[in-house]
């Protein structure tokens, strides 16, 4: 009988380039590589049971993110230091649990940190009171989200020369808005030059689903 594991890591730089895709198949190669077996899909194309909750978009960095996997076999704790010895930099495994549930994720709090030498948060608390939306177009279909309708809160506040600002983020059925949308509509609005130094999720909620 296969056993549901649900496992919490970190990514930092330069692990935060790594796509979705990508870190599935490094996954699965790591518990080749630990001589953990995995419970596989049926049909013509098998594969194995990995199912990211919400993935990261590439480019952002993670204070915890969450998988579930079935494996044949029960895990001990101690799994969690042979993964840390094998991840690549900037990946670090945090705990594993078995997965008697069913969760997805509630809100979210994000902090992206800016270098600029203009009065950024004059400026970007005046794009925020003209009550924006996040436009975007994929495969000819065109989308467009009212900040709002997600954001639960947010504050900009300068660092030295860096800026930062904190987004609490609602989801909603599965949706929400990225912090990097909402900068990227900020500065082409106000044509403002800067440099992204890092976007990172601090702090994830999650809900159970009956």
């Amino acid at each position: 009988m296969a056993n549901r594991y649900r496992f919490y890591f970190s990514r930092d730089l330069p692990a935060a380039f790594i796509s979705h895709l990508d870190m599935t198949r490094l996954f699965e190669r790591l518990f080749r590589r630990l001589n953990i077996k995995l419970k596989f899909t049926q049909g013509f194309n098998p594969h194995p049971k990995i199912v990211f909750i919400l993935p990261m978009p590439v480019g952002l960095c993670s204070k915890e993110e969450i998988f579930e996997v079935e494996c044949e076999q029960e895990l001990e704790n101690s799994i969690i230091d042979s993964f840390n010895k094998v991840l690549p930099e900037g990946l670090k495994m945090l705990k594993v649990e078995l997965a008697t549930d069913k969760i997805q994720v509630s809100d979210m709090y994000y902090q992206c940190f800016v270098e600029v030498e203009e009065e950024f948060c004059k400026y970007f608390e005046e794009f925020m009171k003209k009550n924006p939306a996040v436009k975007k177009e994929k495969e000819g279909k065109v989308t467009i989200k009212k900040i709002f309708d997600f954001l639960l809160n947010y504050e900009c506040e300068r660092e030295d020369k860096t800026v930062k600002i904190s987004f609490h983020i609602n989801v909603l059925n599965g949706s929400y808005i990225k912090p990097e949308d909402i900068l990227r509509e900020f500065l082409q609005e106000y044509n403002i030059e800067c440099r992204i130094v890092k976007v990172e999720r601090v702090k994830v909620n999650y809900k159970r689903v009956i």
